[in-house]
């Protein structure tokens, strides 16, 4: 079930990529952090060899393109018709869908700049959960980090427009919340200088 926060929380992401009307505004720092998160993203994929994957909020799709650029078997969700309608129109398979909604189960659920925005982020992340038969991927801005605390508010300054709201969530916070859900942290990585970090997390005793 929607919370009233959920909603408000959906209504200004629909309203962020309604307005982008299919381009995507990236500032010259946006598109290097982008191309770090495909960097990193592209070298742990061959460790994990995911056979099924389900992006959680895709977005714009620029984490569903590195899986489906990489030949695999990938799906997104999101619940923006806007941002849905942009990941189509790249060749993308995306259904308009809330997570809670899911029935599939699938090897990989990836999930991209999504938690932080949760006022309490454990109820998405075990819906992660239940539709993860072996690894739970995260990439995710590491607050605790000096320059993952200042460059957000540089983006606003020099894009000219403010982001979604994030809470101060530390890495250590997820890795808790997952650990007590029977999932061990596999691989922790940088991204940017720390600005990000990508975390995978594999179900304990699965193959």
């Amino acid at each position: 079930m929607t919370t009233p926060f959920e909603r408000k929380l959906y209504q200004a992401w629909e309203e962020r990529w309604r307005d982008s009307q299919g381009l995507e505004r990236l500032t010259g720092l946006g598109r290097l952090m982008f191309q770090a998160k495909k960097k990193v993203l592209r070298g742990v994929l061959p460790t994990l060899a995911p056979r099924s994957i389900i992006e959680v909020g895709c977005g714009l799709g620029h984490i569903l393109e590195v899986y489906h650029q990489a030949g695999l078997d990938c799906v997104g969700i999101d619940i923006s018709p806007s941002a849905i309608h942009i990941c189509q129109k790249k060749g993308l398979r995306v259904e308009l869908k809330n997570v809670d909604l899911e029935t599939r189960s699938f090897d990989l659920v990836s999930s991209d700049g999504m938690l932080e925005h949760f006022l309490n982020f454990e109820p998405m992340a075990r819906q992660m959960i239940r539709l993860s038969q072996r690894f739970v991927l995260l990439i995710q801005p590491d607050h605790s980090s000096f320059l993952g605390k200042t460059l957000p508010f540089l983006a606003e300054l020099i894009k000219g427009d403010e982001n979604v709201l994030e809470y101060n969530y530390r890495i250590g916070d997820f890795i808790d919340v997952f650990a007590q859900e029977g999932f061990e942290i596999t691989i922790n990585r940088p991204i940017f200088a720390n600005v990000f970090r990508l975390l995978v997390f594999k179900r304990k005793g699965s193959i």
